[in-house]
């Protein structure tokens, strides 16, 4: 499956930092529900393998990996990295997915 994902100017420079002191080959990206009412939740983590069905995306000189069970959830999505005053990060934003928590978490 082929994803259209977007990744800011900005989560592209954080990319490029990451990508001198990097531990492992790999970033995955993964989205699951995130509590009992259907809210998605993102995560980003250093990963050392791919797995079966993983497709991989080139940023900035790293790979950036997703498997076949989050795919749905970051087609279309959008990559993006936040600095305020007091937090720092990356977002992950996608249009076509619920976003909002009714069951309070």
């Amino acid at each position: 499956m082929a994803i259209q994902l977007t990744i800011t100017p900005e989560a592209e420079g954080a990319l490029s930092q990451l990508a001198q002191d990097r531990p492992s080959p790999f970033i995955r990206v993964s989205a699951g529900q995130a509590c009992g009412c259907g809210r998605i939740g993102y995560q980003m983590a250093w990963e050392d393998e791919l797995r079966p069905g993983d497709t991989a995306i080139e940023a900035q000189g790293i790979k950036l990996v997703i498997d076949p069970e989050s795919q749905p959830y970051l087609d279309g999505g959008v990559i993006d990295y936040l600095r305020r005053d007091t937090e720092e990060g990356f977002i992950i934003r996608n249009p076509h997915i619920q976003t909002g928590c009714s069951c309070g978490h």
